[in-house]
């Protein structure tokens, strides 16, 4: 005799990713200007700034402003370091909890 089958369990639900409620590169800043810096200084230092500190050598993918634009930071090439994702993601996080702490 045959058997009811399993009830199917509905598919989680996909959390949406940021990038389709995030404003274009271009309007948050990050225009040819942008690309040219980025280009200039990865070649010029292609190596990441926070691990040579600690002696490490590890490519450099992420041209990083010093002082995010969002806080006062500027376009000049001075304002920028080249990091590896890994330390590019964890200041990234720094900034973005600094940012939840403050009044």
């Amino acid at each position: 005799m045959p058997t009811k089958p399993p009830p199917l369990r509905p598919k989680p639900a996909r959390k949406q990713s940021n990038w389709n409620r995030r404003a274009s590169r271009q309007s948050r800043g990050y225009g040819r200007e942008h690309e040219r810096i980025r280009a200039e200084l990865l070649q010029d230092e292609p190596l990441c700034r926070e691990c040579a500190k600690v002696g490490r050598v590890t490519a450099a993918v992420i041209a990083d402003h010093i002082v995010p634009l969002s806080q006062g930071g500027s376009g000049e090439r001075s304002n920028y370091q080249p990091l590896c994702r890994p330390h590019s993601d964890a200041k990234t996080a720094r900034e973005a909890a600094a940012g939840r702490t403050k009044p």
